[in-house]
């Protein structure tokens, strides 16, 4: 004969907390992931548009060499600072190195001077475009310094020493960048 006791249902209580338990502990597992995985991607796309920016502005300071060098009397290159100094004036972005230190040892440290470097496009009048709200780029423009990695001395009037340009770029996040360097023999 069956015995049929009458069951509370606290053991089926029991499971289905546990179950829905689980299920949440599931689902919030997989908002974080998603939400991980995004901001991964921004991080991913703010260190892409830094570098491109710090590529543009290596590319300025080129054409600034040239557009100097091309100038009658070297112009913007006819005097450089003293060593361990930045220019002023014309000579903006323009740096002599003093020993081991260099101008642009603060952006390595994470220090952005207002006076070191000189945003791109300031000699050659390039400007950066002007983006509408839905469209991801850089609102900062990048900066460059300019140093001579020879002296001038012993070189004869048309030849040129190499250049080491530096170049800072920013992300959308000004706390995301890049930094790049070339030589530069004009």
């Amino acid at each position: 004969m069956l015995n049929l006791r009458p069951h509370s249902g606290a053991a089926l209580l029991a499971f289905l907390s546990t179950l829905l338990l689980m299920m949440a502990s599931i689902g919030a597992a997989a908002a974080h992931l998603l939400f991980a995985g995004r901001s991964m991607t921004s991080q991913w796309l703010d260190r892409e548009i830094a570098f491109r920016a710090a590529e543009v502005a290596l590319l300025d300071a080129e054409a600034d060499l040239i557009a100097a060098i091309a100038e009658a009397g070297g112009g913007r290159l006819a005097s450089w600072p003293t060593p361990g100094t930045c220019g002023t004036g014309a000579q903006r972005g323009l740096c002599m190195a003093d020993g081991d230190m260099t101008a642009w040892m603060p952006w390595l440290k994470g220090n952005l001077p207002a006076d070191l470097g000189i945003d791109a496009g300031t000699f050659t009048g390039i400007t950066m475009p002007i983006l509408p709200a839905d469209v991801i780029g850089a609102t900062t423009a990048p900066r460059y310094v300019i140093e001579p990695l020879e002296d001038r001395t012993g070189l004869t009037a048309d030849a040129w020493p190499r250049f080491r340009i530096t170049a800072l770029g920013f992300g959308r996040d000004t706390g995301v960048r890049a930094l790049l360097q070339t030589e530069f023999q004009p």
